[in-house]
C-alpha cells in the first residue's frame, strides 16, 4: 500500500500516534490539532522544536511513512549513513534514555539474504572480539521482524571523509596523531587475528574529544584456521574500497596479513595530506595502479610537507607487503615525530599486548603528561628495554616497542611545528595510569620471595606425594 501524505495537521497526528515513536507520557502530552498550525508542515516543525519528533522522523511523517520506528526496545532518531550490507540509524532506548547506533541489514532476495546474514553476523562476531579505545564497540546482536542488527556504540562526531569533504585536507601533525590512533586499533585487532580489509577515510570516526575510532568490520578476515568463513563467504570475489585497496587484495590473495590495512592506512595518510586519493580513473584502472604503478610523491603535490613524514608515507605505500611496516605498531614509532605526545595514541597503546607490561605501562604514563614528546625504540618480542636512556629510533625492523623517555626533535623536519595538545576528560579508558618502575633492590627482593616460594612447593609436594 502506497504512503499517503498527510493534508492536515490532525492527519499528522494521527500518524504519529500510529507509528509508536512516543511512549505514554509524551504520547499523553502531544498538544492537539487546535493548539498547531493547520499546515502539517508548520506543525511538524513546531513538535521538532518541543522535541517531540526529530527531523528525520518529521520527513518521514509528512511523506506518509509510519512504520519502521520501532527496531526492539530502540526508536529510530535519525539516519547516519547507509552502506553496501545496510543502513545505519540513530537510536535512543526507550528505558535507559541511551543513543546508539543501529545497523540494519539491507533486505535482498534469494541466495544473496543467506550470503549477506553471514557477512554481517561475521561483523558482530568480530568486533564483539575487540575492546580497544580506537575501535568502535558492538553491545548486542538481535533480529527484528527476522532481520539481523547490531547495536554499536554511538561516536557522537565526523568521519575523516567528511572532514576532507570539508577542509580539503589536513595539517600534518593532526594527520599523523588521527592515523597513529587508529593504527592503535589495528595493532589490537590484528594481535587477535583480525585484518579489517577496508580501512579508509570514510570508516575512520572521531568523536568530539578527538578520538579516532575503527568502523565497520564488516570485511573482517580472522586468521585462524579454525574460521574459514571469510573464504566461503567471498568465493573469488575482490573485496575492500578501490581508492585505498591493497595491491595484495586487488588481486585477491588469500593469504593476506595484517599490512594490507598497513596500505590502506598509508592511502589514508597519504589523502589526509594531498586532499585526494593516490590514483585516479574508473575502479579497474585503479585496481590496476595499486599493482603496478608508483604512488605519486607527496612532495611533489604538497612541497611543504615534512621530507620524513613522506618518506613514511611511502614506506607504508610499497608495492611488496614485505617492503612496509611489519605492524601497526611501527607505523605509530614513525609517526611520533609528527604525533608529539598525543594522550589518546598513548591511551590506544596501553590497551594492546605491547602496552601491557609494567615497565611500558610506566613511560606510557609519562610520555603522555610530560610537556616534550618521546621517541619510540623498537625492540625483539620477549626483550626488555635497556636502562641506559639511550635512543635509538633508527631500528625499524623488529616485532615490538618500547617507549624512551627523553626529548626527541622533529628529525627531518624542517621547521618544528608547536601544536596544541586537546584536552579530554578522565575518561578511565582514555587517560593511561602511571605504573611506578620497580627499581634493582625491589626486583631483587622480588626474585628471592619468587625462588623461596618455589623451593617451600616443591617440599610440600615431596611431602604429600613423593616421599
Amino acid at each position: 500500500m502506497a504512503a499517503i501524505a498527510p493534508v492536515s495537521t490532525t492527519d499528522l497526528l494521527d500518524l504519529i500516534k500510529k507509528s509508536n515513536l512516543l511512549p505514554t507520557a509524551r504520547l499523553l502530552a502531544l498538544p492537539g490539532p487546535e493548539s498547531l498550525s493547520v499546515d502539517p508542515r508548520q506543525a511538524a516543525g513546531a513538535l521538532i522544536q518541543k522535541n517531540f519528533l526529530t527531523k528525520f522522523q518529521s520527513t518521514q511523517l509528512l511523506a506518509g511513512r509510519y512504520k519502521g520506528f520501532r527496531i526492539g526496545p530502540y526508536v529510530i532518531q535519525d539516519l547516519l549513513g547507509r552502506g553496501g550490507m545496510g543502513a545505519v540509524y540513530l537510536g535512543e532506548h526507550l528505558e535507559l534514555n541511551r543513543k546508539v547506533a543501529l545497523k540494519v541489514l539491507a533486505p535482498v532476495r534469494g541466495e544473496a539474504q543467506q550470503l549477506a546474514t553471514e557477512r554481517f553476523l561475521r561483523e558482530a562476531r568480530a568486533a564483539a572480539a575487540l575492546d580497544h579505545p580506537n575501535i568502535v564497540r558492538v553491545f548486542d546482536v538481535a533480529r527484528h521482524n527476522e532481520t539481523p542488527y547490531l547495536v554499536m556504540e554511538f561516536v557522537d562526531g565526523e568521519t575523516l571523509q567528511e572532514t576532507l569533504d570539508r577542509d580539503g585536507s589536513v595539517p600534518p601533525e593532526v594527520a599523523a596523531e588521527y592515523v597513529s590512533q587508529a593504527a592503535s586499533g589495528l595493532q589490537h585487532a590484528h594481535e587477535r587475528g583480525f585484518i579489517h580489509r577496508d580501512i579508509k577515510p570514510a570508516n575512520l570516526i572521531r568523536d568530539r574529544f578527538g578520538v579516532v575510532k575503527v568502523l565497520d568490520m564488516g570485511l573482517a578476515r580472522s586468521g585462524s584456521d579454525e574460521d574459514k568463513l571469510t573464504e566461503v563467504l567471498d568465493r573469488g570475489a575482490v573485496v575492500g574500497t578501490a581508492d585505498f585497496i591493497s595491491p595484495e587484495q586487488a588481486i585477491n590473495c588469500p593469504n593476506i596479513d595484517g599490512r594490507a590495512d598497513i596500505y590502506s592506512l598509508g592511502a589514508t595518510l597519504f589523502t589526509l595530506l594531498a586532499g585526494k586519493t593516490p590514483f585516479d580513473g574508473n575502479t579497474t584502472q585503479k585496481l590496476m595502479q595499486h599493482q603496478m604503478k608508483d604512488v605519486p610523491p607527496l612532495a611533489g603535490l604538497k612541497p611543504d610537507l615534512p621530507t620524513g613524514l613522506t618518506e613514511v608515507v611511502a614506506r607504508m605505500l610499497a608495492k611488496k607487503a614485505a617492503d612496509r611496516y611489519p605492524t601497526a605498531a611501527e607505523v605509530i614509532a614513525a609517526l611520533v615525530p609528527w604525533a608529539g605526545h598525543s594522550s589518546h595514541v598513548v591511551a590506544g597503546l596501553s590497551r594492546t599486548k605491547i602496552g601491557q607490561s609494567a615497565d611500558r605501562q610506566s613511560v606510557l604514563g609519562g610520555w603522555s603528561s610530560s610537556g616534550s614528546s618521546q621517541r619510540i625504540r623498537l625492540v625483539p618480542l620477549g626483550t626488555e628495554p635497556s636502562d641506559s636512556g639511550e635512543l635509538d629510533f633508527s631500528d625499524t625492523g623488529k616485532a615490538t616497542i618500547a617507549l624512551s623517555g627523553a626529548e626527541t626533535a622533529r628529525s627531518r623536519t624542517p621547521a618544528p611545528v608547536s601544536v596544541p595538545v586537546r584536552t579530554v576528560p578522565a575518561d578511565p579508558l582514555l587517560v593511561p595510569v602511571p605504573v611506578p618502575r620497580a627499581g634493582r633492590g625491589t626486583m631483587a627482593l622480588v626474585a628471592g620471595l619468587a625462588f623461596a616460594m618455589l623451593v617451600a612447593g616443591v617440599l610440600i609436594g615431596w611431602l604429600a606425594f613423593g616421599r
